[in-house]
């Protein structure tokens, strides 16, 4: 298993570069000076191509190819010091540089954006992690159930609230909890209080999540072994919940499992709207006031959860199956 290990995260290495550098180009082709004025509005532009050098923007942007230390750079000024440095002292790979030895700068506010984050991931987690263990609760024993009953009104009945579940978008939801529960019914607290987004966080995701692992029962309820421990008098709930669900772990654990990263990301709708001081708010501010450095950060981010995810959804399959081979 350690040697599968260190050859996915061999493989994810050339992956990881790939995002870097589309999502570097997307945000370092544009003219620095236009980045800094974004920064520094009222800036005199010697202010500005000051700026543009302590934040290396005057560097090569790929490779340190020979020439560069004789063109004029973007803070107006020709480097001859660039013909000593590698032709990897560059804007892309000391940002690497910088992601690996988690030197992830600074925001608009001059305020370290490692300590943000470290601020942030918390709130976060208060609430997308209760959300996150009650909807896998709820719907896998809703789904489980809905199989066994099927085609029967609880059935026809479950199916129904699920589709228009699905229907439904989450700013609906934001405003229909708000004025039912907070509003109307006063039962918790509209802000400062995790009940409320909790449930908006589970209303609106269990939906799509019961229908999914409803097909993957269905699915094993018509195999020959859920056939064969009934002849032999196996009771019901040991073939649902040994059987069936216990056959079912793959598709079940790849859904769980790739959801784990979003507990650290946060949702940036059901954040921004409640208040909550969190990842997705973070990333919302950062959007709206044009941040583009936190902006890459989260993005950077995201990529690695996702590929963290993956590598331990299939570590996940050997754990549930012994007979799956990573090899």
């Amino acid at each position: 298993m350690i040697q599968y290990i260190i050859r996915r995260f061999l493989y994810t290495i050339p992956i990881w570069l790939g995002v870097m550098l589309i999502t570097f180009l997307l945000f370092n082709m544009r003219d620095p000076i236009a980045i800094a004025r974004v920064h520094m509005p009222q800036a005199p532009e010697k202010a500005l191509h000051a700026w543009v050098r302590n934040n290396n923007f005057h560097l090569p942007l790929i490779f340190n190819l020979p020439g560069s230390e004789t063109m004029i750079r973007a803070d107006g000024k020709a480097h001859p010091e660039f013909k000593d440095k590698s032709i990897f002292y560059s804007q892309f790979f000391l940002s690497i540089k910088d992601m690996v030895t988690f030197n992830l700068g600074l925001d608009k506010n001059k305020k370290p954006i490692a300590d943000s984050m470290k601020e942030r991931i918390w709130p976060s987690l208060s609430i997308m992690l209760p959300a996150f263990v009650l909807n896998v609760i709820l719907s896998i024993s809703i789904a489980l159930f809905s199989a066994y009953y099927r085609e029967t009104t609880f059935d026809i009945s479950i199916s129904f609230v699920t589709v228009f579940m699905m229907s439904v978008a989450l700013p609906v939801y934001l405003l229909g909890a708000n004025f039912l529960f907070g509003k109307f019914l006063k039962l918790v607290p509209v802000y400062n209080h995790t009940a409320l987004p909790v449930l908006i966080a589970v209303l609106s995701g269990i939906g799509g999540n019961i229908r999914f692992y409803r097909t993957v029962f269905l699915e094993q309820m018509e195999q020959d072994f859920v056939r064969t421990a009934r002849s032999k008098g196996v009771s019901e709930s040991r073939i649902l919940f040994r059987h069936v669900l216990g056959n079912s772990l793959i598709p079940v654990l790849t859904s769980v499992v790739m959801s784990l990263p979003f507990l650290i990301t946060g949702s940036l709708l059901l954040e921004q709207f409640f208040g909550i001081p969190g990842m997705g708010d973070m990333m919302y501010t950062a959007i709206v006031s044009q941040d583009f450095q936190v902006i890459k950060v989260m993005v950077y981010l995201g990529s690695f959860l996702y590929m963290s995810g993956s590598l331990l959804t299939d570590l996940s399959y050997r754990l549930a199956d012994p007979r799956v081979s990573l090899s």
